[in-house]
């Protein structure tokens, strides 16, 4: 057997020992390396002003915990002293109170008037109840494990800001490119990164703060609601429906039409109309031109539909993945456009 192949034979055996002994961090590793990259060059910048490395990284990690992990805390506490302050007897008065209001809009469908009263007759307010404690009981054991997955990440995070420079360097040694060319290929991935994450939290804040101040002129509470609507308006093709539908829907239970209309034409026609699709994507193109260091030489309409795409394939974290492989592909094109086509000419 030749060196080689043994080299071989060990490296994947010791490779697959590693990613089994690592398998309870490697999702965190994954997240915390994907945000390092997107934001390397806001710890860049900072480092140039403060001087040390590990103060840059360290203010990074503490302003990306701020936008990113502390509301979703809030919210989380929010609701959970929420739902423990809700009382049984003017629940169940809301919902049959509901329910009747539904049994005169069914006039509407006689078509489908059977199987919707059918339907209807099966929810109650102790049913609701159960899943409710059912599902906070979940969400509790979920919110402990995003509490450690959030520790790890954060811990991780900053390794790769502080070390990242050195990871950089070793990764460019083991390409068997040239430097040149494993510095372009990682600099169009690592920027269309950036592009799809400061494009994405611009739209989350842009599409939050647009809801909170119309949610706070009726008198919720519109951070909390600002928040939930961001973080929905992630979720593919439903979007801020999550949370406008329900809002709309029990305004127009208290007998406020005019509050519920409000609410339903302006999530839909400022937020998801305008914002959305039309101010989303003129984001993009601005982030890519004036924020980064190094534009992206790729066009913001294919680094949108790929976000979409990726949310669609892969779910939330598609919004990251969807982008980088689009990206990727790109960059390798380009790689054997410059370096290997002219080669076979």
């Amino acid at each position: 057997m030749r060196p080689i192949h043994f080299f071989w034979i060990l490296f994947v055996f010791s490779l697959y020992w590693m990613l089994y002994l690592f398998k309870p961090f490697l999702m965190d590793m994954l997240v915390a390396g994907l945000l390092c990259i997107a934001t390397t060059s806001l710890k860049e910048r900072i480092e140039k002003r403060v001087k040390l490395s590990w103060l840059a990284s360290l203010l990074v990690v503490v302003l990306l915990l701020s936008l990113l992990f502390v509301p979703l805390f809030y919210v989380a506490a929010v609701l959970a002293d929420t739902l423990s302050k809700i009382d049984p007897d003017s629940f169940r008065g809301f919902v049959e109170s509901s329910k009747a209001q539904m049994f005169k809009w069914m006039a509407l469908f006689p078509f489908a008037q059977e199987k919707l009263m059918e339907n209807l007759d099966k929810i109650n307010a102790s049913a609701i109840l159960q899943h409710a404690l059912a599902w906070s009981g979940a969400l509790g054991k979920k919110s402990l494990s995003f509490v450690t997955d959030t520790v790890f990440v954060t811990i991780f995070l900053f390794l790769f800001f502080y070390y990242g420079r050195a990871f950089y360097d070793y990764a460019l040694r083991l390409i068997p490119f040239s430097r040149r060319e494993s510095h372009q290929l990682f600099g169009e991935v690592a920027g269309v990164l950036g592009v799809v994450f400061y494009s994405s939290l611009a739209s989350v804040i842009l599409q939050g703060f647009l809801f909170a101040v119309m949610i706070a002129f009726l008198g919720y509470n519109g951070f909390l609601f600002g928040v939930l609507y961001g973080v929905a308006s992630l979720v593919p093709v439903v979007g801020g429906l999550l949370v406008w539908l329900p809002l709309a829907s029990y305004e127009y239970y208290l007998g406020n039409t005019g509050n519920s209309l409000l609410i339903a034409l302006y999530s839909m026609i400022v937020i998801a109309t305008v914002a959305d699709n039309v101010i989303k994507p003129l984001l993009i193109g601005l982030i890519n031109r004036v924020i980064l260091k190094n534009p992206v030489q790729i066009n913001e309409l294919v680094i949108f539909f790929a976000i979409f795409a990726g949310l669609t394939t892969f779910g939330f974290w598609g919004m990251v993945l969807g982008p980088t492989i689009t990206a990727f592909f790109i960059a390798l094109l380009r790689l054997y456009e410059r370096g290997f086509l002219h080669i076979q000419e």
